[in-house]
């Protein structure tokens, strides 16, 4: 990985770490306070009764991230001990912060914070570890195999590992029986409705299960997994369909890869496994497997290059994030709806993160950062090819980002069961400038090195 992009990438996680947990900026103390500032930190460790799991894993994961890029930092500029230098520097900056929130009155600062922060430091950098030791050249070689021979194949394994990772966040495994039954008992199997299995099998209903069933959600997933089996069938045609299992794979992969999603999400405490979700990734591999043959003409007349067979797909998911955004069209004028969006937590960038550092913020915030990321790369890709240099499309998809953004937002400013948030305004925007990096990427770092594994000067281990 380019050492200058580990670097980028390393300030900005410094810089949003910094932002994230010294809002909201209020300095209501001084240094003449502090010998009673030292006074009111809390030294002890939290009562095993009084702690929060999500709190305390949403701490951690917070500082992953950073320990992965700083261990990735020093391991490339060959420092010794990257592990323990990276860890360190999570403590630092940890120790910095708490010291400089003991001067925000609205903030607790706390020692048990320091020791979360440090772990999560820690756990990245063992993860950047195996990485950069053992994965990265088995990783590598799978990479620029599948890019260099199954480009289209490569892009539909990536959809597969992010939305299962997706799936499964944000992280909260059960880790007892009784976590593991209740995720059991919350589980839905009537399709296209909501009766839990402790509603129907045990007398046990959830606060789920008194709630109306939200048909908008399915949509959501069928719109989707619809791109998700256009490009499947993509593969099929160049890859598979000379081959005697192609027909049996095509059917295969959706067939055993949404239940194999739910199954996973029994043990995720905050998810519910549901049929429905099964039925609409079904529902929708069969309907982009239905457009491809039916936009068949369409697609051989407008076909120039490779990157044309993801017209469909692209406009699909434009379609999809318009949905998702808008969903469930239950815009109000009543003041009471009003009200509520125009809190200081939804009005402020990343106050919601102030309030409390949890797992599902975490996990709200990248999902909103992907957002418009696979429309920011299509288009910028598309835009480079003809010549549009990097300065101007860094400016064009961040401003398209945020205006998508704020479009659906605004929407959401008269949703009933909606929060408009201008943090997520700024994260489509993020992710309209993610797309264009990730282009200058592929050009800058990703071709030179396919060069040279074409020319077999690239050792992939």
């Amino acid at each position: 990985m380019n050492q200058r992009i580990i670097t980028w990438l390393l300030t900005l996680f410094v810089l949003f770490i910094l932002y994230n947990t010294l809002i909201p900026f209020t300095f209501d103390q001084n240094l003449s306070d502090l010998p009673s500032l030292l006074r009111e930190f809390v030294w002890q460790l939290p009562d095993p009764d009084d702690l929060s799991l999500t709190d305390i894993a949403g701490n951690i994961l917070l500082f992953v991230p950073f320990g992965f890029v700083m261990y990735m930092f020093l391991f490339y500029r060959n420092a010794p001990q990257p592990l323990l230098f990276s860890t360190f520097t999570g403590t630092f900056i940890s120790l910095f912060i708490e010291f400089m929130q003991m001067f925000i009155a609205e903030r607790d600062s706390a020692i048990h914070d320091v020791f979360n922060n440090t772990l999560g430091s820690f756990a990245g950098g063992v993860a950047a570890s195996l990485y950069a030791q053992r994965l990265a050249s088995v990783s590598r070689r799978i990479f620029y195999q599948l890019l260099n021979r199954k480009p289209f194949l490569l892009l539909l394994a990536i959809l597969a590992i992010v939305q299962t990772i997706s799936a499964i966040m944000p992280f909260t495994v059960s880790i007892t029986i009784s976590d593991l039954k209740d995720s059991i008992k919350s589980a839905n199997l009537v399709p296209f409705a909501y009766h839990s299995v402790g509603a129907v099998y045990f007398n046990d209903p959830n606060k789920l299960d008194s709630l109306p069933f939200d048909a908008s959600k399915p949509v959501e997933d069928i719109l989707f997994w619809a791109a998700g089996g256009y490009i499947a069938m993509i593969c099929y045609r160049i890859y598979w369909r000379r081959r005697p299992y192609g027909k049996l794979l095509l059917i295969a992969l959706p067939l055993l890869y949404f239940p194999f999603l739910e199954f996973l999400q029994i043990f995720i405490t905050s998810r519910i496994t549901d049929v429905t979700d099964i039925l609409s990734g079904w529902i929708g591999a069969a309907l982009g497997y239905l457009l491809y043959k039916l936009l068949r003409p369409i697609r051989h007349k407008n076909l120039k290059s490779d990157l044309d067979l993801l017209k469909v797909p692209v406009a699909m998911y434009a379609l999809f994030m318009l949905f998702a955004g808008l969903r469930p069209f239950d815009w109000s004028l009543s003041p009471q709806v009003l009200a509520v969006d125009m809190r200081l937590d939804n009005l402020v960038p990343f106050y919601a993160y102030f309030r409390k550092t949890s797992l599902w913020n975490i996990y709200d915030l990248f999902s909103s950062l992907a957002f418009f990321l696979p429309l920011s790369l299509y288009w910028s890709y598309r835009q480079k090819s003809r010549g549009v240099s990097y300065n101007q499309l860094y400016v064009l998809t961040t401003l398209a980002g945020l205006a998508a953004g704020a479009f659906i937002e605004f929407s959401q400013f008269f949703s009933a069961s909606r929060i408009a948030e201008i943090t997520d305004v700024l994260a489509f925007g993020g992710g309209g400038a993610l797309g264009t990096f990730l282009v200058y990427y592929y050009e800058r770092q990703i071709i030179p090195t396919l060069e040279m594994y074409r020319a077999g000067q690239l050792y992939t281990g």
